[in-house]
């Protein structure tokens, strides 16, 4: 009996640990309808906003797009973005701040295939310091899906990623596409990949869209080809997208860490495997399995710290779980709320609090949030708070304003001062080539950063 029982009371004592570090469910809505789509976002300090479809899935509606906000343990009543609308399909929106603070929300509005090309749209809407303003259209005349995405390059320009979708005989093919927002207006869809219907039906999900360190953006997508899945990554500049990474394997989730790095958690053997890809620049640099006990989509966001974290739906008990890297091994899965649900975003407040929002199976919408920041206690054995995967740059070192802190330098491997460091991008293309570590300032108990400058 004993040796039965011990598993049993360690399996129970880990569970209320886990537990005991997440808070309660909150409910988005209060009336409980059936949420068609969300998508989930940081807004300034310690507010949190959510943008979501309301209405009967499978039904012609009525559909509705509202955003609300919360700041942990409540959540506000919704300011209703569209009317309701029983005529048409709302598709998965998309929700993302821009450099100056503004809110943006976008989705889909029209029919499969399209009918009425006057009113089939791609939609967006905007939020400042005047409140929301009137939504407007991003292009017509196209049918398009989500989840969309929308991200800033260096440079501050604005970008929306989607998928259109182009009838062909009996069905229709998607490919991903791109917008840029040039002032009052968006521009014309570029392509990322081409869907098409023959010889071989190839699908292109929408893109999710990350800023790049330097240039550019990051897009990652899926490619479908008869029951095959490809995670994809190609870099944007203007109007180009050019390929840099794929790997077999389906439903990749993407974040850039404080580095500058990107982080791709993508899903294989049946989608039970969860694993996480490191790309610096254009080139993979590092690849761990998260977990083998995943079952469906994840999401990913990276913290003020510098912490990655992932939320996946665990195969055995349908729970949402939850861990996190430091930039070598993942740490122990926490299971984020005791009901059965799938996770749709998971995001970091200013403050470092990590929100999780996720869907039961009734279709109610909630959110948790972890009640502590992880500790020294909870890492793996021998690795020091704020160590990091070494940092492969050419030219610029981006320094994010999470890790600055003032006095921060760059100092050789001789331990002499090379550089004073600013927030954002510093240029070091006239140092030599070699490595190099970068610190906060004087007293502060975090690791030094370590880079490599290549040629």
């Amino acid at each position: 009996m004993k040796s039965t029982l011990m598993p049993f009371a360690v399996c129970c004592l880990l569970y209320a640990i886990c537990m005991g570090q997440w808070s309660s469910p909150v409910p988005l809505l209060r009336n409980n309808p059936s949420i068609a789509g969300q998508s989930f976002v940081a807004g300034t300090g310690d507010t949190m906003w959510a943008a979501m479809v309301v209405g009967r899935a499978g039904s012609t509606g009525p559909y509705q797009v509202l955003a609300s906000w919360t700041t942990g343990d409540t959540w506000s009543l919704p300011a209703e973005l569209t009317p309701p609308d029983s005529g048409r399909i709302f598709s998965e929106p998309g929700m993302g701040r821009d450099a100056l603070g503004r809110l943006w929300v976008a989705w889909y509005r029209g029919d499969y295939p399209t009918r009425d090309i006057e009113s089939s749209a791609v939609w967006y809407a905007m939020r400042d310091s005047d409140g929301w303003h009137a939504p407007a259209r991003v292009c017509s005349g196209i049918a398009a899906e989500g989840p969309m995405s929308f991200a800033s390059d260096a440079s501050g320009d604005w970008y929306l990623g989607f998928a259109t979708l182009t009838p062909y005989t009996n069905f229709t093919y998607s490919s991903a596409v791109y917008s840029r927002w040039a002032g009052d207006s968006w521009l014309s869809p570029h392509y990322i990949a081409r869907g098409m219907g023959s010889p071989i039906e190839t699908n292109f999900s929408a893109p999710t869209l990350v800023t790049r360190p330097d240039s550019g953006l990051w897009a990652t997508y899926e490619m479908i080809i008869g029951d095959d899945a490809i995670s994809m990554l190609k870099i944007i500049r203007g109007d180009i997208a050019r390929w840099c990474w794929s790997e077999n394997g389906s439903n990749p989730a993407v974040t850039a860490d404080s580095a500058g790095r990107l982080w791709i958690l993508y899903s294989e053997l049946h989608m039970y495997w969860l694993h996480a890809q490191v790309i610096v620049d254009s080139s993979s640099v590092d690849t761990t399995l998260i977990t083998e006990a995943a079952e469906g989509r994840s999401c990913a966001t990276t913290d003020g710290e510098g912490l990655v974290w992932a939320a996946w739906p665990r195969r055995s008990s349908h729970l949402v779980s939850v861990n996190y890297s430091r930039g070598a091994e993942w740490s122990p899965p926490e299971v984020a709320a005791d009901s059965v649900g799938v996770p749709k975003g998971i995001a970091a407040d200013a403050a470092g609090r990590i929100y999780v929002l996720f869907q039961t199976n009734a279709g109610r919408l909630c959110s948790v949030y972890r009640t502590e920041r992880p500790g020294v206690q909870e890492q793996g054995p021998g690795r020091a708070s704020g160590t990091r995967l070494t940092t492969i740059i050419r030219s610029v070192l981006c320094l994010p304003l999470s890790f600055f802190l003032p006095h921060s330098s760059l100092f050789d491997m001789t331990g002499r001062k090379v550089a004073d460091l600013k927030p954002g991008p510093n240029d070091v293309s006239r140092l030599p080539a070699g490595v190099y570590f970068y610190t906060p300032a004087a007293g502060d108990r975090r690791v030094s950063g370590k880079v490599v400058l290549v040629e």
